[in-house]
């Protein structure tokens, strides 16, 4: 991406919402906080139903959570073009940031896997059984890599 582009993407209306009204900035962070809640709660709960360390809970029911986590992303994704959008030459070159886009990414193949994987055999568990063992490994990889996003996105502002 050259930097002609990056000054359009920053010249857009929401960069200069971004940077010109002093409560977008903290307005969005809280959002992006609130995404990031329902996204990673669900998919901690869903996640460690099945990888088994929480088997009390009915795996229909965990599963239900997934358009919750799914309304979270999405408030993330939204506010996370707003971030962008206000600073790209600070985005764009962070080497955090980097990391961080390319574990959504691997998140995202890791979720499509388990959609279109193991979702229906997890719907039609018996409470308390068991997920079979590739259903567990994209569980734990879930958790890994999302855990990865968070910690990176904490370090945006320090590894500029």
């Amino acid at each position: 991406m050259n930097d002609e582009l990056l000054r359009t993407i920053g010249d857009t209306w929401m960069g200069t919402a971004m940077r010109d009204i002093f409560w977008m900035w903290p307005l969005m962070e809280n959002f992006h906080f609130l995404g990031l809640s329902i996204l990673f709660g669900g998919l901690v709960a869903i996640d460690l139903r099945v990888i088994g360390v929480a088997r009390f809970v009915p795996m229909k029911a965990a599963l239900t959570l997934i358009p919750y986590v799914m309304i979270g992303f999405a408030i993330n994704l939204i506010t996370g073009i707003f971030f962008f959008s206000g600073d790209p030459f600070r985005y764009f070159y962070n080497l955090s940031f980097q990391w961080k886009m390319a574990l959504v990414f691997l998140a995202g193949i890791n979720a499509l896997w388990f959609w279109f994987g193991e979702h229906a055999k997890l719907s039609k568990l018996a409470d308390g059984e068991q997920a079979d063992f590739p259903a567990k490994v994209i569980a734990a990889i879930s958790l890994a890599l999302w855990v990865g996003v968070i910690i990176l996105g904490r370090l945006i502002p320090y590894l500029e």
